[in-house]
């Protein structure tokens, strides 16, 4: 059979990252445990159980099974729900592409999560991506001890060439065990890269992982970012005096100054309050490489929760949500510092969330109570608000 040891390992390897779609407790055993058999399969993408399937064939002895949560799609259904997709790497060999209902939620705005299966240099390798979830969210499902990690790295090509990963690996008697995981700031995806091996000494996963960028799955390459790029037709500026030009009747702008940046960031809103000048939301502008670029949103709540401005960072949210932003140090882009909430819009009615004391990807969870989520709404509404220069 085809390269029958390569597959053999990949299927191994398929039956452990799967094993993230159900309970953690039931986690796999490792890959490379040479008392596992597995049946050879023609097709490298069957791995022997139909996904349609809701039982097993011990049906017929009155034991039901467990409906496999995992379902074979295709790369361009792939690209639709992850709209900043990996490829797969020149020189390697697609095993499939699938996609697990479970783990998402629609409410939430969490995606399936996606996975990519291949083999390369006769290693099985398992990408994963999932958009919505939050920054840190383990997707991998790697059950193992990490022998060294995690440990910082810079991803060329994704971000810019500015892109933050973490790497581990895993060391035991069975072999090796590699992990790298990224998270797109900017549109809110997870990624995980997994490659499990006897020896993985001298091995560079991160290069795969930059080989797997690909610009033409970028989603919003010359594509509108903002309401003003979408009634202007614009989607790059010259200056600030042209985004501000580009502005209609009723809307407005506001020159901020903000951490992360030395120099003037221009706010624009597609509607300004006339009570106060103030507005509930707004694109944020700054100047790169010579034009005026879209860096992100930030948001409040109509007119009762408006923007404020106070040491370099921006208030958000409502009554229910804390928001905070500031500009990250790697990208440049808006990046949330803190996002606090009580639970009452999505319905757990529990007080969680993440803090940044710095403008990095770091985060701690929010461990306060309702007193001090209650302070910190309290303190927000003292900050001052953000005047909106009006076009008139």
């Amino acid at each position: 059979m085809k390269k029958s040891l390569a597959l053999i390992l990949s299927v191994l390897f398929m039956i452990a990252v799967t094993a993230g779609c159900g309970k953690k407790e039931e986690a796999a055993k490792p890959l490379n445990n040479a008392e596992t058999t597995v049946t050879e399969k023609e097709d490298p993408s069957d791995t022997g159980t139909e996904a349609s399937e809701e039982t097993t064939e011990d049906d017929e002895e009155g034991v039901t099974g467990v409906a496999n949560p995992w379902v074979d799609i295709t790369e361009e259904e792939a690209r639709e729900i992850i709209p900043r997709l990996f490829k797969v790497p020149d020189g390697a060999e697609s095993l499939g592409w699938m996609k697990c209902e479970d783990l998402g939620d629609p409410e939430k705005g969490i995606s399936p999560l996606v996975q990519l299966s291949f083999l390369m240099d006769d290693m099985p390798f398992t990408a994963r991506a999932q958009m919505g979830a939050a920054e840190g969210t383990d997707i991998a499902g790697n059950f193992v001890e990490w022998t060294t990690g995690p440990d910082d790295v810079t991803l060329a090509n994704w971000g810019e060439g500015n892109m933050k990963g973490q790497l581990r690996r895993s060391i035991n008697e069975t072999g090796y065990v590699d992990e790298l995981t990224w998270y797109d700031v900017e549109i809110g995806i997870v990624y995980s890269l997994s490659v499990a091996a006897k020896d993985l000494d001298g091995f560079d996963i991160q290069a795969v992982a930059e080989s797997m960028f690909d610009a033409e799955n970028e989603p919003y390459t010359n594509m509108p970012e903002d309401f003003l790029q979408e009634q202007s037709g614009i989607t790059e500026f010259d200056s600030y005096d042209d985004v501000i030009a580009a502005l209609k009747k009723g809307q407005g702008y506001a020159y901020i100054k903000l951490t992360g940046s030395d120099e003037d960031i221009l706010a624009v809103t597609d509607l300004v309050f006339e009570a106060d000048s103030s507005a509930c939301d707004a694109a944020l502008y700054h100047i790169k490489d010579g034009k005026a670029k879209f860096m992100g949103l930030v948001y409040g709540n109509g007119s009762a929760y408006p923007l404020r401005l106070e040491d370099g960072i921006i208030y958000g949210g409502d009554n229910h949500d804390y928001s905070t932003f500031f500009l990250s140090e790697d990208t440049g882009g808006v990046m949330m510092k803190d996002y606090i909430h009580d639970g009452v819009n999505d319905g757990t009615n529990e007080i969680s969330g993440f803090t940044r004391e710095t403008n990095s990807f770091e985060t701690e969870d929010f461990t306060g109570g309702q007193e001090e989520f209650d302070r910190l709404i309290e303190e927000r509404e003292k900050k001052p608000v953000i005047k909106f220069t009006v076009v008139g």
